[in-house]
């Protein structure tokens, strides 16, 4: 009898869609069409409804014109019958099926829905943008507001395209954190602390978290336990500046860039080479930082705003490679005045070419905290002496043009040809003459051309008062 009702239930039902195909879909394999095309050829979309479940049908059917409000309602009074239902009974295979169906229509209008939003919105300076089919290769992603783990093919999540900070979707409005590309883009330039730890204390914080503001305390959980343990109370008596995370550890962590205290939310333990350090003992060694100074120290790694020359100009005695460095990008700053020039050199692509970084033939006194750091392992002095290389040989022995525009000392008259970085030669800062430098101190460290410059100013202005005086004689006749 069972068999023979639910048959004809069946036939009922298509015999009904047949007849009225405009109206809303009724059945989980009907509504299936709002959800994936996919989902008609599952067997189980066709299973037929329980006669039980007649009543309630139409109010946990699907519809295009539902939004986010209805669906979360009716998922939960979906989740409601599953639980008050029988197990393994066919009322609630066919409301967990229809459970599923509701959570992945949720699902699709929030994508749908939000990934336009959020393409155009601003919060707090971060450009989010969805990455809905980004498939992480180098590593786990965690969202930078509540440290947890982001499951990047199932989770809808946004990423910050210019500090490259990671959220959740839900985590989007409780967002705190400054993007560190608006704070490195302020007016005047950004430019590093130039201390070494500023630390100030937690007094000073408020015993809160430099950035989220939640209260922190250096007394660990045992001790808390241990306390109310021997007063007969839970750790509820003693109020939220006792609380203690999930992860066990409530102790607040030092940055050592900005010297503030962050709770384990805010501060991952990332490391970072400090520049104040740097510039002060040439310190390379990476220090824990909190996860805003990392970004932060990320984004300025490569920017050169470090003049070494007004920091600490100790550090280029200290450190001999740091002074051949700066002879070598004066020297760099001379070749480009050849290069510049010279249509062959330009086909070549140097200097911009010539694989050394830009800022480095643009001007000889800026570094990068990159450049340091590279500088200490030697990269870039390898990378500076292969331009250098290749600079010089066009200059000197492949382009005749370059090499015409050499310079012959006219206090010795010898034929050889010299350039102004030349190890043997001196260049007139007024006239921009190159002489042999023996030949110069012989001078006195005079310049003939200066000489001959100003010989020639002296003998025009003395015509020019002849000519002055015949004009005024040929007035008064």
């Amino acid at each position: 009898m069972e068999k023979y009702s639910t048959d004809s239930t069946s036939q009922f039902e298509s015999r009904n869609r047949s007849n009225n195909a405009d109206t809303d879909a009724s059945t989980p394999s009907s509504s299936s069409d709002y959800i994936t095309g996919d989902a008609d050829d599952s067997s189980d979309s066709k299973v037929p409804i329980p006669c039980t479940l007649k009543s309630v049908e139409n109010h946990l059917s699907l519809s295009k014109a539902m939004n986010q409000d209805d669906l979360q309602e009716m998922i939960n009074k979906c989740k409601q019958m599953v639980l008050e239902s029988a197990e393994c009974s066919e009322e609630r295979k066919w409301l967990v099926r229809r459970l599923i169906e509701l959570r992945l229509r949720a699902q699709e209008l929030r994508e749908t829905s939000n990934e336009k939003f959020v393409e155009t919105c601003v919060i707090l300076g971060h450009h989010f943008s969805p990455q809905k089919y980004y498939i992480a290769t180098t590593g786990s992603v965690y969202c930078d507001h509540c440290s947890g783990g982001i499951w990047t093919m199932l989770q809808s999540w946004y990423m910050c395209n210019d500090c490259g900070f990671n959220c959740h979707l839900k985590c989007m409005s409780s967002i705190c954190r400054v993007c560190v590309h608006v704070i490195a883009s302020e007016v005047g330039g950004y430019t590093y602390t130039k201390d070494i730890c500023p630390e100030r204390g937690l007094s000073a914080q408020g015993y809160r978290c430099a950035e989220c503001n939640i209260r922190i305390t250096f007394i660990s959980k045992y001790i808390y336990k241990l306390q109310a343990t021997s007063k007969g109370l839970s750790l509820s008596c003693f109020g939220s500046p006792f609380k203690y995370t999930e992860s066990g550890s409530i102790e607040p962590k030092l940055c050592d860039y900005s010297g503030l205290y962050y709770c384990h939310r805010c501060h991952w333990n990332s490391s970072a080479v400090i520049p104040a350090r740097v510039i002060r003992n040439w310190d390379i060694e990476p220090r824990k930082v909190s996860r805003a100074a990392f970004q932060l120290l990320t984004l300025m790694q490569n920017k050169p705003v470090l003049i070494l020359e007004n920091l600490n100009q100790k550090l280029f005695t200290l450190v001999p490679d740091l002074s051949l460095i700066k002879r070598l990008r004066e020297e760099l700053q001379m070749m480009k005045q050849y290069l510049v020039v010279c249509p062959d050199a330009s086909n070549q692509g140097l200097p911009w070419k010539s694989g050394l970084r830009t800022h480095m033939l643009e001007s000889s006194i800026n570094y990068s905290v990159k450049d340091l750091i590279d500088l200490h392992s030697g990269v870039l002095m390898d990378e500076i002496q292969v331009a250098y290389d290749s600079m010089k040989n066009h200059i000197t022995e492949t382009c005749q043009l370059c090499r015409g525009r050499g310079h012959r000392c006219e206090i010795c008259g010898n034929i050889e040809i010299i350039y102004p970085w030349d190890t043997t030669a001196t260049t007139c800062q007024i006239c921009k003459a190159v002489y042999h430098r023996l030949c110069r101190s012989k001078r006195n460290h005079s310049c003939p051309k200066c000489l001959r410059i100003q010989k020639r100013k002296d003998n025009n202005q003395v015509d020019t008062e002849i000519i002055k005086e015949e004009d005024e004689d040929n007035c008064d006749k």
